[in-house]
């Protein structure tokens, strides 16, 4: 993967005619990683459905450098940054509104962080700094590992863990997040089959292929019932789209709802303080509901925090970071 990063680079260099310029690299990674310092970190695990043997327990800092090295066009790229998405976010909020103090991820996968009181964070107490803050990346989608949400998952939520390439990890996340929402509403649906009482029991062959339905598909059938007959097929009957119309909101809503859970935690963390929070991601921005209702749910559990669409905060937050190391 860091050579296929290396490459794309070598491409931008290439056509901006930068060759013989050195140039200052932020590398966000949107995975979990033990950071030692700016420029330091080493993977934890992958997530999202990614794997690539060989990087776990890796300097991934230090694997892109030496794909950039080995490449001609980016030999003059120094790496100087390293920072999860959600901090890039956070950053790139902070420099468009100063009571910025969270950025948040909600797309393919989902995370959060925050920016914190050192004297707060234990194992920070003790270290020589004239810091008074630091950023926390929460890796908040791997909540629930120990059985903190055991009493929300449904079956469906079970069925898809045990599916999964990390069963029993990022259990939050997938609750949420793009990459998991439409295969909810797929094993949903295949149950309304089952008892016939949806397709006929005949469900289209999509149906019945995992992981065939994604995000922005179940985002559409909500939006508009010309969606839902286009991926479905036009035969369907009313009470059909309206079955799936309900299963898509359903599922929508919940993880929208289960992501102000999330927000409300941080906001309760900093003493319910009012600050802005950075937002980014496709579901976030692009999905039909998910925004009004997480918006919604915090108005209605009182959190006072507002939040801020970041379009690619996380690269423009990396480069930020780049440009002050």
């Amino acid at each position: 993967s860091s050579g296929i990063n290396a490459e794309y680079g070598g491409t931008f260099v290439k056509q901006e005619s930068l060759e013989k310029e050195k140039l200052l690299l932020g590398f966000t990674f949107s995975f979990p990683m033990d950071q030692a310092s700016l420029c330091k970190g080493r993977l934890v695990r992958w997530t999202k459905g990614f794997e690539n043997n060989g990087v776990i327990g890796e300097d991934v800092a230090q694997l892109l450098t030496s794909s950039l090295k080995n490449n001609e066009l980016t030999a003059n790229v120094e790496v100087v940054a390293l920072a999860n998405d959600t901090a890039g976010t956070l950053v790139a909020g902070v420099m468009k509104y100063p009571t910025c103090r969270a950025g948040l991820i909600f797309g393919t996968g989902t995370n959060g962080a925050y920016s914190e009181k050192i004297c707060n964070v234990p194992a920070l107490r003790e270290t020589e700094t004239t810091e008074e803050q630091v950023v926390i990346n929460m890796e908040w989608g791997n909540f629930g590992e120990h059985g903190q949400l055991s009493d929300l998952q449904t079956k469906f939520d079970k069925i898809l863990d045990s599916a999964s390439s990390n069963p029993g990890k990022q259990l939050y996340e997938k609750m949420i997040s793009g990459m998991y929402m439409g295969e909810l509403v797929r094993l949903a649906l295949l149950e309304r089959v089952s008892t016939q009482s949806l397709f006929n029991a005949e469900p289209p062959l999509a149906l019945n292929t995992p992981n065939s339905l994604e995000a922005a598909v179940v985002s559409d059938c909500i939006r508009d019932v010309a969606h839902v007959r286009n991926f479905f097929g036009t035969a369907i009957s009313a009470d059909d789209v309206a079955v799936i119309q309900e299963v898509c909101r359903s599922v929508s809503d919940r993880a929208a709802r289960l992501a102000a859970a999330g927000v409300y935690a941080i906001w309760e963390k900093r003493g319910k303080e009012e600050f802005v929070v950075a937002v980014d991601g496709s579901v976030f921005s692009k999905h039909a509901t998910f925004s009004h209702v997480l918006k919604q749910t915090l108005k209605d559990m009182g959190c006072s925090v507002k939040l801020e669409t970041a379009t690619d905060g996380s690269g423009l937050g990396s480069a930020l970071i780049a440009a002050v190391a």
